[in-house]
């Protein structure tokens, strides 16, 4: 993750010292070969900080850091930041770093908006702070008319749980577009940009944030589709968890193909009562009724024969459209047609058609239970 948010944010900036405060249990992250070092924090500022370490770093030497509570390696990504750092003194204790922050980030440590009655010096809340100022700035270079409404909204529009999935999203999408090796300008409508991070910040699991952070690298496109993009978000927006799953679990379950051409098509898709039960992780029957049945009237599920019983069904037909297809491909940060996601690209250089496997063992990313 570190390498590819270095590639991003470039090109960096280190900003003047700043006033410097302790973080009781703060540690600083970084690798030595494969093994994961830890240095304490023993004091950190806006702009940068010193770390109690033996490393014998020389001034010049570009780090990079992960900021966390001290401990174990966080695998949850709120509870940590990487960070770039550049050292800049070294002594017999330690180093002094300065932190390489990108064009635009608005770090703002120990000024925070939350009120409280004793600093915000927790290693959580310097974590929050540095997350919060690295996704405006990604903000500000993708949709830079949208930077302070964008500001405003996140540091005094959102409660902390809302922050947190917007913060999320802004920085997957971040991580989603580094990961592409498209050079074209990155720009997206303004209004697309402030309703993702407004209606996705009600994300309740990190796999749904993590669809709103591809729907926003999607719409971060040379060119400007904003109608199809206020299209997922207005979509994605009408459906709930267990929605999102049963959703997911059409996309991923149906058998696709891929034509020469790259035309996507795709098989009916029938699953038992038993297994819409495992997909929905939910015993409710009569709610995964209605809740397909919402689907549907999204023109995200192809329209069957209605059901007399669901309590007593042995087959529900839960087909994805195309329109579902492509939303699912965009919730995976794809931004070009969605043939080109669901063909294995060894079958569709060859011109021959390809069968798409269900591929279920990507549960983390849609949210699917079991097999």
């Amino acid at each position: 993750m570190s390498s590819t948010r270095k590639w991003f944010r470039l090109p960096f900036v280190h900003r003047p010292r700043a006033e410097r405060r302790e973080s009781p249990a703060l540690a600083a992250v970084y690798w030595d070969g494969s093994n994961p070092r830890q240095s304490f924090v023993a004091n950190i500022s806006a702009s940068g900080a010193y770390l109690y370490t033996n490393e014998l770093w020389n001034p010049g030497d570009i780090l990079s850091l992960t900021l966390q509570r001290s401990g174990v390696l966080e695998t949850v990504s709120h509870r940590r930041f990487t960070v770039q750092a550049k050292v800049i003194r070294r002594d017999r204790e330690g180093a002094g770093v300065a932190f390489l922050m990108p064009r635009g980030a608005d770090l703002r440590l120990w000024q925070s908006d939350v009120k409280a009655d004793v600093p915000q010096t927790e290693p959580e809340d310097v974590v929050r702070e540095f997350r919060l100022a690295a996704a405006i700035a990604f903000i500000d270079r993708v949709a830079p008319d949208a930077t302070d409404q964008a500001r405003l909204l996140m540091r005094n529009g959102l409660s902390n749980f809302r922050l947190e999935s917007a913060t999320e999203i802004a920085l997957h999408a971040e991580e989603l577009l580094a990961l592409e090796n498209d050079s074209a300008p990155l720009r997206a409508e303004p209004t697309v940009v402030l309703r993702i991070l407004e209606d996705g910040s009600w994300a309740e699991t990190d796999w749904i944030q993590h669809y709103w952070a591809g729907v926003l690298a999607t719409a971060c496109a040379a060119d400007e589709f904003p109608q199809r993009d206020l299209k997922s978000v207005s979509l994605l927006s009408q459906i709930t968890t267990i929605q999102a799953r049963i959703f997911a679990g059409s996309c991923t379950l149906a058998v696709k193909s891929v034509d020469k051409d790259g035309r996507l098509s795709v098989r009916s898709l029938t699953c038992s009562s038993e297994k819409l039960v495992q997909i929905a992780d939910t015993h409710d029957r009569v709610h995964i009724e209605r809740d397909i049945q919402h689907l549907v009237e999204l023109g995200l599920i192809e329209r069957s024969v209605k059901w007399n019983s669901f309590s007593l069904l042995d087959l529900a037909a839960i087909t994805p459209t195309q329109l579902a297809l492509e939303l699912y491909a965009r919730c995976h940060g794809h931004r070009r047609d969605a043939g080109a996601f669901y063909a294995p690209y060894s079958e569709a250089g060859r011109g021959r058609p390809s069968q798409i496997k269900p591929g279920l063992e990507v549960d983390q990313q849609t949210g699917y239970r079991g097999r």
